[in-house]
């Protein structure tokens, strides 16, 4: 159906009473003035939490390393290497604790529905009676009887929550806890500029899971959107002065999980969404669409809420035996004297724990409430405010081979969201729906 456009606000006005499907399609100027204004202004919200983040994380790094290598210098004999140095592990760890922290309070709060709280009340619900039932039938010698009552129907058994649930969750966070902590590696080694250059290059990691993992081949074009990006990025890492293989290779560490995290995610909502509507039977199609069920209570937020949970507890281990001795060198000179004022330190990395948490939930809102292109648009402009700011605040020297090749790769990156929109809206792609389903 075509826009209607309206000059005048009475006509709507009049036209809607006479026309009831006109009134339900036609807002008042004042109430779309209302709404693009909100979406302004989750936008500004969305650009000001990401580029918060990356400068609060950034100065967190180098304080860190600036009183890691200070206290390793009073020991003779203790090494630190200079990834290392700035603890990027623990302080991802410390990064995940936070946003756990924050979506556990949502959830005691009962502000954000527990995920799966429907289907451990019932399932606990079907255990209880069944156990029951078992055991006075065997007082009552009742044994044979006791195994046919014992078998719960199908209808119950797809109340009890499936260990596939919190195995899919598991894989989710696997892949989302790696991406981000090489994400923070790569800013530990080099510059702000230099690590988001290097994450415009996600889109070509995500076409190409998107193929093995899902089977889903794109129209040629939409590949070929993706050259401009590559180019870019290489010429801006070829003029960089301060290149770094080590922030290089972490950039695209971080871009093969993300690219993995988004692909298992969608395959894992669609199968959540798939199997509950074959046993709910009032979902509507809104849900369906949405990935979003009463009963599991599993929205896209919520999902990267339990993942954070689950990244937080993966992120333990892994900071203990990479950077545990560090750790413990600090801990015992504190122990031995008076220790250094850590204060802002500790600053730095709680406000670029709730930023990078806050981020996510307000790309989600803003996500609800624009189009994909609209969204896309804002997420290239998002990636050059993000670039823009990390060389003012740092004064990070920047030649004009790195310039060039940073607006290159992200307007490429651009280009390439407009054709994949555009092909996905017209149908012109290949899936392999057989491999979705598995």
């Amino acid at each position: 159906m075509a826009d209607i456009i309206v000059s005048n606000p009475s006509d709507a006005v009049d036209n809607a009473k006479m026309n009831p499907r006109l009134s339900a399609n036609t807002k008042m100027p004042i109430d779309v003035l209302r709404n693009n204004f909100r979406v302004i202004c989750l936008f500004a919200l969305w650009f000001a939490l990401n580029i918060l983040y990356n400068i609060t994380n950034k100065w967190a790094l180098e304080d860190v390393r600036e009183k890691v290598i200070e206290a390793a210098a009073q020991q003779n004999d203790f090494e630190v290497s200079y990834l290392s140095s700035s603890l990027p592990i623990t302080i991802g760890c410390i990064q995940f604790g936070i946003g756990a922290a924050y979506a556990c309070f949502l959830w005691l709060l009962r502000i954000r529905p527990v995920p799966h709280a429907d289907e451990l009340s019932r399932g606990m619900t079907v255990v209880k009676r069944n156990c029951i039932g078992l055991v006075r039938m065997i007082r009552s010698a009742q044994l044979t009887e006791s195994f046919r009552i014992a078998i719960v129907s199908p209808r119950e058994r797809s109340n009890i929550p499936s260990p596939a649930t919190l195995r899919d969750t598991s894989k989710i966070a696997v892949y989302h806890t790696f991406g981000q902590l090489c994400t923070i590696m790569s800013l530990s080694t080099n510059s702000i500029s230099f690590a988001h250059v290097i994450k415009a290059m996600e889109p070509l990691f995500s076409a190409v899971a998107s193929w093995l993992v899902l089977g889903q081949v794109m129209n040629i074009r939409v590949y070929m959107s993706l050259l401009p990006v590559v180019f870019g990025v290489a010429l801006a890492c070829a003029g960089a002065k301060e290149f770094s293989w080590l922030s290089f290779w972490s950039g695209m560490g971080s871009n093969a999980f993300f690219a993995m995290r988004g692909v298992v995610s969608k395959t894992v909502m669609k199968k959540s969404v798939s199997q509950r509507a074959r046993i709910i039977n009032d979902t509507d199609v809104d849900q369906r669409e949405t990935g979003y069920l009463h009963g599991s209570q599993m929205s896209p937020a919520n999902l990267f809420a339990a993942v954070t949970c689950v990244s937080f507890l993966l992120s333990i281990p892994l900071a203990l035996i990479s950077e545990g001795s560090i750790l413990k060198m600090l801990a015992n000179q504190s122990a031995e004297k008076e220790g250094q004022d850590i204060s802002r330190t500790l600053a730095y990395i709680i406000s670029s724990g709730a930023f990078h948490y806050l981020n996510n939930e307000v790309m989600y809102v803003t996500l609800s409430k624009v189009h994909p292109i609209t969204l896309a648009v804002g997420n290239t402009a998002k990636r050059v405010f993000i670039i823009v700011a990390g060389i003012m605040v740092f004064s990070t020297p920047v030649t004009v081979e790195t310039a060039i090749g940073a607006t290159i790769g992200i307007g490429g990156v651009f280009v390439y969201s407009l054709m994949k929109q555009w092909y996905d809206n017209s149908g012109q792609h290949s899936t392999n729906e057989a491999t979705e389903e598995d």
